[in-house]
């Protein structure tokens, strides 16, 4: 048998030409290497880009609700005032019914806290991820004007019931609610019309249902309706409800026609059923 030996190297212009040769080799194989790992993160890109759409519908269906319902909250804000202003003057707040709240809704930014935590969003281009790090910081913004609001509609709830005496430091109190709960709707507006703008030009890739979920929040009465949230625009933008026989009501007094509703929904875990949504 016989044994093939490489052949000796004769001068610099062999060598040189097995270097290249070793070289081109490895530069090839690395090309490659990249190339594969190129196509990766791109798709890992754009499957997180869809991901970041579907969230942010859910964002933009609360924007749109805000924004039509905001010139509700401020009738409503005026109407509690008027109250206020008389109360003030009589020494007692006059019976006073189920004032309806500014709509609480969902500013969900789950998906965008995983991209960051990943690689993923180190492999977005520069431009593009400081743009949607911005419309998430609006929806972060958003999140915390509602839980700001919410404590001040709590606040404002006191009034609500059958009459009482009105005492200085609970004229205070309603007062700085009063103003807080302005203040909220009216950065929650300034908010989300930002974010709606910047998400139109970002130009997400929005899937069939992502649009169509948009496009219900647009239709959602303002009065009327079957859904908790159309309920509960309908509280807001509606006439004052009934005055209670109790103090210590709040906010989302609609659930309590649904207890029992709730209660029988509650599936058997074990034979794989589904809660409807409210």
């Amino acid at each position: 048998m016989d044994i093939h030996k490489p052949k000796p190297i004769h001068g610099w212009r062999d060598l040189i030409k097995e270097i290249g040769i070793i070289v081109i080799g490895v530069s090839i194989a690395l090309a490659a290497e990249q190339a594969v790992e190129w196509v990766h993160w791109r798709n890992q890109v754009r499957e997180a880009r869809e991901v970041i759409a579907t969230e942010l519908a859910n964002s933009l269906g609360s924007a749109i609700i805000r924004v039509q319902v905001a010139p509700c909250v401020e009738s409503r804000l005026d109407a509690v005032s008027d109250i206020l202003d008389a109360a003030a003057k009589t020494g007692g707040l006059p019976p006073v019914g189920i004032i309806g709240q500014a709509p609480s809704l969902l500013w969900p930014s789950g998906a965008w806290e995983s991209v960051v935590a990943s690689q993923t969003a180190t492999h977005f281009p520069r431009e593009q991820l400081a743009n949607i790090a911005r419309l998430y910081k609006l929806v972060e913004r958003a999140e915390s004007f509602n839980v700001m609001e919410r404590q001040a509609w709590s606040s404002l709830y006191t009034m609500v019931g059958p009459g009482r005496h009105l005492d200085p430091p609970s004229e205070a109190e309603l007062r700085r609610a009063l103003s807080l709960a302005r203040l909220s709707n009216r950065m929650l507006l300034t908010s989300v019309v930002s974010l709606m703008a910047g998400a139109k030009s970002e130009n997400l890739p929005f899937s069939r249902s992502d649009l169509d979920r948009i496009s219900a929040a647009k239709r959602a009465p303002l009065t009327g309706g079957n859904t908790l949230i159309a309920t509960g625009m309908a509280l807001i933008c509606g006439p004052i409800g009934p005055v209670p026989h109790r103090y210590g009501q709040s906010q989302n007094t609609f659930y309590q026609s649904r207890y029992g509703e709730f209660l029988r929904s509650v599936p058997d875990f074990g034979d794989g059923s589904k809660i409807p949504a409210p």
